[in-house]
């Protein structure tokens, strides 16, 4: 009997210790623009209230478009961003490969800010202003 009780008390453990908590993941897609043009290449990183909990998640940017859900999340990472405010980063590359730089040169100096993501399924599209675009720190390349 004290085995059963023991055995069905370390199960209740597992089971609750394995579910997830807090809200279901949101979808997040939409567009990256700069000097009014689709951004080529680049990501959007979600870093959540470190109080808060959650996971920082990486977006990339592929031809000025984003999207959550066509993220491939590792194992040990939950689908989708989980609603909050985010401190978040966007950078821009021109898309060119050249060796060591999958995403090409940078464009403009990464922005931050924040964003707050609703629950559900939602669009946002990000305007870097062209101030950005003005004394790049440029990051060391092949050819820099």
């Amino acid at each position: 009997m004290i085995n059963r009780n023991l055995l069905l008390a370390v199960s209740f453990v597992i089971a609750t210790g394995c579910s997830s908590s807090g809200p279901e993941p949101s979808h997040l897609s939409g567009k990256v623009t700069f000097k009014g043009q689709p951004v080529p290449a680049g990501y959007i990183s979600f870093e959540p209230d470190l109080t808060v909990g959650g996971q920082i998640k990486v977006l990339q940017i592929k031809d000025g478009v984003f999207d959550s859900a066509k993220e491939v999340p590792s194992p040990e990472s939950e689908p989708g961003l989980r609603p909050g405010t985010y401190q978040i980063r966007i950078a821009g590359f021109d898309g060119k490969r050249i060796p060591f730089f999958g995403q090409g040169k940078q464009i403009f100096n990464e922005l931050e800010d924040t964003y707050t993501v609703p629950a559900g399924q939602s669009t946002h599209d990000f305007v870097v202003p062209e101030s950005a675009g003005e004394n790049v720190k440029i990051q060391r390349t092949a050819d820099t």
